[in-house]
């Protein structure tokens, strides 16, 4: 089964996600000061759009606590790298990760580390579940 795809995030909310997945569950404020450090109401609101358009697709949860809404992340790092990394292969052609793996092994850019995950993902059998 074809995994659902993963929403595309901007430049404005990736950092809302960042600031999300150091900090973990925040409020509007908090955010707002990580983000924008001068603060200001204009900036508190530009969060709070940016919070609503990333829980519109799913990639973040809100609660409501006493008189706050506080956010969490629903979708990790490596995922929406993943969902990016799908959707740069299928605008360059043909879907094909090989290009892109490729390009990564012979710039020379992968460490040792790396480049041993890569070799125990690839030699698994297709479906297997890693650690």
């Amino acid at each position: 089964m074809k995994k659902k795809p993963i929403p595309a995030a901007t430049g404005a909310e990736l950092k809302v996600l960042e600031a999300l997945w150091e900090n973990g569950e925040a409020a509007i404020r908090e955010l707002r000061d990580a983000l924008y450090p001068a603060g200001g109401e204009s900036k508190f609101a530009t969060v709070q759009k940016l919070l609503t358009r990333l829980a519109e697709k799913g990639l973040v949860r809100r609660r409501k606590e006493g008189a706050s809404w506080l956010f969490s992340p629903l979708i990790g790092r490596d995922d929406l790298i993943g969902g990016e990394l799908r959707r740069l292969a299928e605008s360059l052609g043909g879907s094909s990760m090989a290009p892109l793996l490729t390009c990564l092994v012979e710039t020379g850019e992968l460490t040792a580390k790396e480049r041993a995950h890569l070799r125990r993902l690839l030699d698994e059998e297709p479906g297997a579940q890693g650690p």
